[in-house]
């Protein structure tokens, strides 16, 4: 599927025609539909009948082969972790054990995609590796990637997905094509959101930072209504009960571990905290949010109650305790923490 903000991209490498590079490197933010644009894309260079830059006809013989999910020329390359829900938890039960999937692409799997480059294409046309997120590969896996990137087979087209490509090798990032993609205009996400029913869609689109899919994914959902409340805390209750906030915070992170849909994680919530310290700080200096659009009442209350030196001086604070919310050793003293230091921001001006 191509999202309507994707178009330029869609339009600029079809216009290559038969000149497409061997490698593209898909970056941009997540949430804007980079995966489904790759997929759109290996599906229009496998398709039999689409012409010009038109998608996938949808029912010829390879279409109907990757609606299966039995193309042989479309290679997927992606961690364990993120296969089917479904499949993964038949192989847990055949296991007899809850064993934990790796988060990385890991050289077995390259080589396995090499050993299938090595035969011809057996539809007589293009060979399509998908791989995401790129910045999952592991060192020995990365090079042995770059191998077939700087010899590829003829006919093969990589699509690589980042969200973070620094985190690439730079050797793999020179030997692609990179097609960036960027958030849409607010106003542009706003209404995608509103003829997909998304209701409360400004508060999500901030919390989101932009990007229109994590949002959508999260309307309805009870992340939905934490989003609402964690606004809400941070405007006045956090202030006033930085412990009750912190229980019920860690209520949110409890259910995660129990595999409750929709609800957060520690560095989640610790860049939520981020972005709307940053907010405050604009609406003091100019008047005007960036993220919390919606938000602008309760932010410009809470610049009354502080000075910008003494706001920058928290999210100073929030910046080195920050890698510490991957793995704090004691999640409800972490948060109390946080949200007593937090509370002291506003506490001079009282």
């Amino acid at each position: 599927m191509i999202y309507d903000w994707c178009s330029p991209q869609w339009s600029q490498l079809l216009a290559l025609g038969e000149r497409l590079p061997h490698a593209l490197l898909l970056v941009g933010p997540e949430g804007l539909g980079k995966r489904e644009f790759a997929e759109a894309l290996a599906a229009r260079v496998l398709c039999h009948e689409a012409r010009a830059d038109q998608q996938a006809c949808g029912h010829c013989p390879a279409c109907l082969l990757i609606a299966s999910d039995n193309h042989p020329d479309w290679l997927v390359v992606r961690p364990e972790a993120l296969e089917d829900a479904a499949e993964d938890a038949d192989e847990a039960g055949d296991e007899g054990e809850g064993k934990a999937k790796s988060t990385q692409i890991r050289i077995a799997q390259i080589r396995a995609v090499t050993e299938r480059l090595g035969v011809g294409a057996h539809q007589g046309g293009y060979r399509v590796v998908l791989l995401y997120p790129a910045e999952a590969m592991n060192v020995d896996a990365a090079n042995s990637l770059l191998k077939s990137l700087e010899e590829p087979p003829p006919r093969t087209l990589f699509l690589l997905i980042s969200d973070h490509p620094r985190n690439l090798l730079p050797t793999i990032r020179s030997r692609c094509r990179v097609l960036s993609f960027q958030q849409p205009a607010r106003d542009e996400a706003l209404a995608w959101l509103k003829a997909q029913g998304v209701s409360d869609a400004v508060d999500a689109l901030a919390l989101c930072a932009g990007s229109p899919l994590r949002a959508r994914d999260l309307a309805g959902s009870k992340e939905a209504q934490i989003q609402g409340q964690f606004v809400d805390d941070v405007s006045r209750r956090a202030l006033e009960a930085p412990l009750e906030v912190a229980a019920r915070w860690e209520g949110w992170l409890r259910g995660r571990k129990k595999g409750e849909a929709g609800l957060t994680d520690m560095a989640t919530l610790v860049t939520w905290l981020q972005r709307w310290m940053a907010d405050l700080v604009l609406i003091m200096q100019t008047g005007q949010a960036r993220v919390f659009l919606g938000r602008g009442e309760q932010l410009k209350k809470l610049a009354e109650r502080s000075d910008v030196a003494t706001v920058l001086r928290g999210y100073n604070e929030l910046l080195k305790v920050r890698a510490l919310a991957h793995h704090p050793l004691n999640a409800r003293l972490f948060l109390e923490d946080l949200l007593m230091r937090y509370a002291r921001l506003f506490q001079a001006s009282r």
